[in-house]
């Protein structure tokens, strides 16, 4: 467990935190997600990498600035203690949101395709232990399994030629046939697959080459955006704009396409290599949650692992309604996400606004 702010993390670990909690579970769902789009969706993810790529260069400046701060404390020191603390008690909602939404989605789709007959619970018990216990080495541990993920799943990319052999490339044109609307509309079903480098804001003071964060966080988010255009290319061959629209998961039907003699059913091989990249996610935001509860109840203690540990749990999902529940995983939780984003903004005419005024010198 991590007891001060060390400068532990070098550039893999940066490069690797970035790619891989942005990947988790929005890959299996991206073909789906952005449906809307049908075959001009591989070329709008260029956008939304730019426009990310733009977004971090706020977050970067404001971590130069505050170089031993993470967010929750850059927050108290502009905003006062106590809007800063209630700030940080919206981030630490999106953070236990975040998790419980992952969790869910890979859970259900391991008990839809692998366990039809078995309840969640103890699959869901079980992933949310391990992902406390590496959340729990404190960040650099969260960045090592983040390398162990990568390599642990990005050959899977190998099997995409199947999809590609047996599509139709003549789906990919034309481009460039959208409205400006469709084109908004498209930026919009897909961005939230990005989110996952907003977190760079609090483990920003781990890093040891803090300079250069910026170019180490955009090979992690450009690699993202490389392995998804990929896949959505794939998807736009292989699939109709039917099935892009009707398959909640396309990218097990594109395993499905491979045919290898010695392996029948090549997607639950998948499903199981992914918890991989599950983990990497749940577990950047576990230790994320906890450092948020230090800063809001002013103490460091390992027992907040267990407390957030309880609430992404099951139990409490049967306490609210289907309709609460969909609007708190599928709404709100990109809504909190888009604000993290952006909240670097806000902070950086703060500290300038300050700055001119005399009221700070960091």
């Amino acid at each position: 467990m991590d007891k001060g702010l060390i400068e532990k993390l070098n550039t893999f670990h940066v490069i690797f935190l970035v790619q891989n909690v942005i990947i988790g579970m929005n890959l299996l769902t991206l073909p789906h997600d952005m449906s809307a789009m049908g075959y001009n969706q591989w070329w709008i993810l260029f956008i939304i990498g730019v426009l990310a790529q733009l977004t971090l260069i706020p977050m970067y400046l404001l971590g130069i600035r505050y170089p031993n701060q993470n967010l929750y404390t850059i927050n108290e020191i502009l905003l006062g203690k106590w809007l800063g603390k209630l700030s940080n008690l919206v981030l630490l909602v999106y953070s236990l949101l975040t998790i419980a939404t992952v969790s869910e989605v890979y859970i259900r789709l391991v008990q839809t395709v692998t366990l039809p007959e078995r309840t969640v619970r103890v699959p869901l018990f079980l992933l949310v232990c391990v992902a406390l216990y590496i959340a729990h080495g404190g960040i650099k541990a969260v960045a090592r399994f983040c390398i162990l993920g990568f390599f642990a799943t990005i050959w899977l990319v190998y099997y995409l030629q199947w999809g590609l052999q047996k599509g139709i490339f003549v789906h990919i044109y034309p481009l460039l046939n959208l409205s400006m609307f469709e084109v908004l509309d498209g930026l919009r079903e897909g961005s939230p697959a990005v989110l996952g480098y907003e977190l760079m804001l609090l483990y920003f003071p781990y890093i040891q080459h803090q300079k250069k964060a910026l170019r180490h966080a955009s090979i992690g988010l450009w690699i993202s955006v490389a392995t998804y255009v990929a896949v959505s290319f794939t998807s736009v061959v292989y699939f109709s704009e039917w099935q892009m629209e009707h398959l909640m998961y396309p990218v097990l039907n594109l395993f499905k396409a491979v045919e290898l003699s010695f392996l029948e059913r090549i997607e639950n091989f998948g499903i199981a290599i992914w918890i991989f990249l599950i983990l990497t996610t749940i577990s950047a935001y576990l230790w994320a949650a906890k450092i948020s509860l230090d800063s809001i109840l002013e103490k460091r203690r390992a027992i907040y692992f267990v407390l957030v540990g309880l609430v992404v749990s099951y139990p409490w999902r049967g306490v609210i309604s289907l309709k609460l529940q969909a609007f708190l995983f599928e709404h709100l939780v990109i809504y909190l996400g888009y604000l993290m984003v952006l909240w670097p903004n806000l902070l950086l005419v703060i500290h300038w606004i300050r700055k001119r005024l005399g009221g700070i010198n960091p």
